[in-house]
């Protein structure tokens, strides 16, 4: 994959609580219907059992621009409470296929809070002429951005209630 054909997007949040608990929200898809509110739907494998590498999700995602993405999602990299990396296989709409990873990196700093940061790199299946490349990264990094600008309010919320804080 060129790296021309890659779309990136990155975000950082920083969120009051143990790192550990904000691991257990960030880091297991199962909760983001509790919080992120972009998810309509998560159906994961294993409804029950822990998180590890190859734990697998499918999903559906609504944002602020026009579509529906459909994830089929894979962990691949699985380290509490630091790091998660996914493979994802995204459908935007029903039909442009996207594939990549996502990995959130969390950070303690030492003052009661947690970095936490979401990287994202994306290739289309079917590459896009080169002059719209800069177009779509323009749309696809305004909507991560929303996006994950929706959740951080609830993370907090949830980590704060999960810790009495």
């Amino acid at each position: 994959m060129a790296d021309d054909d890659v779309y990136h997007m990155q975000h950082r949040w920083v969120i009051r609580g143990p790192i550990e608990t904000v691991f257990r929200y960030v880091g297991d898809s199962r909760t983001y219907l509790d919080w992120f509110t972009v998810f309509q739907e998560v159906h994961p494998d294993d409804p029950t059992g822990p998180i590890k590498v190859g734990s697998h999700s499918k999903m559906r995602v609504k944002a602020q621009l026009p579509y529906a993405l459909d994830w089929d999602v894979t962990v691949e990299r699985y380290e509490p409470p630091t790091l998660e990396e996914v493979a994802i296989k995204v459908t935007l709409g029903g039909s442009f296929g996207m594939h990549g990873r996502i990995r959130f990196t969390l950070a303690d700093r030492g003052d009661g809070t947690v970095e936490v940061t979401n990287a994202q790199q994306i290739a289309a299946d079917q590459p896009v002429p080169r002059f719209l490349h800069p177009v779509a990264q323009a749309i696809f990094a305004y909507n991560h951005r929303w996006a994950m600008n929706q959740a951080a309010r609830p993370l907090q919320a949830i980590v704060a209630g999960a810790t009495g804080r």
